[in-house]
């Protein structure tokens, strides 16, 4: 594997190409670590970060298809799954819509009909 690795090669690759690729990074990183154990020469020991973090890339160009291919299956309907919409605060995404916010019941739209505000002229 050469050292400059980049990422925009990856999202070209099929997930299926992919998915073997992070399977052969898995097994070196856990050949890696057995050697740690037993207590290898340091040039192999540098690697596991390099592994790791490869790992970690091929991983979320995993994700991103994955969520990517999600968007587009979902996107007639209008409705994304919850891990997929934007996660703002509980209370922004917990309080009531504009309209559910203007919906009166049946009790207040007697109490407006019935008393309407008064207009007062004042005298001077």
């Amino acid at each position: 594997m050469s050292q400059k690795f980049k990422v925009r090669k990856l999202r070209e690759q099929k997930p299926e190409d992919l998915l073997k690729d992070l399977e052969k990074l898995k097994s070196e990183l856990i050949q890696l670590r057995t050697v740690k154990v037993s207590a290898g020469n340091a040039q192999k020991l540098g690697r596991i970060g390099l592994v790791r973090k490869r790992i970690a890339k091929y991983l979320t160009v995993i994700n991103e298809q994955r969520r990517n291919q999600v968007k587009s299956t979902t996107k007639s309907s209008g409705k994304l799954p919850v891990d997929l919409r934007g996660k703002k605060t509980r209370a922004i995404r917990q309080r009531l819509t504009r309209s559910e916010r203007a919906q009166k019941t049946a009790r207040q739209w007697k109490k407006l009909n019935n008393f309407p505000l008064r207009k007062f002229a004042l005298k001077e």
